[in-house]
């Protein structure tokens, strides 16, 4: 097996192995918005989270606080962060929570959903594609050299 065989193999496994992984997250987050309650939420602080590399500038990520139907109120923070902010202190924001554990709380936002899903999709499909690219550029290459005369 060449080199450029075993790159092809590589690259398409992964990019096949991503984008199940996306699969995944996108059943993950539909079965989490089915079962899920909505509250509204108002964004109380904009937490830093210090870059660990020297050239990068810091990301902020939102604190919420939502007021459950009990009454109780539940603070959460997302994983996800942004810089510039994706949101202002004192912004509403919608908030998907589960009923069972108020604290598992993702903000109604396409990135705080979805951006996983997309990340991980969109990188599994380059690696597919690259791999399929290969395939025919090298297929193409190959047949090329048989069929020329010497």
């Amino acid at each position: 097996m060449n080199s450029a065989r075993i790159i092809k193999f590589v690259f398409g496994l992964v990019g096949v192995l991503m984008l199940v992984g996306a699969g995944l997250l996108y059943q993950n987050t539909t079965k989490f918005i089915a079962s899920a309650s909505r509250a509204q939420g108002e964004v109380i602080d904009l937490l830093r989270v210090e870059s660990s590399r020297r050239n990068s500038s810091d990301t902020w990520r939102p604190m919420v606080h939502f007021k459950l139907p009990s009454g109780e109120i539940i603070e959460f923070t997302p994983s996800s962060s942004s810089s510039p902010p994706a949101y202002d202190k004192g912004e509403i924001v919608e908030v998907f929570f589960n009923p069972a554990d108020p604290k598992d709380a993702r903000l109604d936002g396409f990135f705080d959903l979805w951006g996983g899903a997309a990340i991980v999709g969109g990188l599994g499909a380059v690696f597919l594609a690259f791999a399929i690219g290969m395939h025919f550029l090298l297929s193409d290459e190959a047949s090329a050299k048989r069929r020329r005369p010497r």
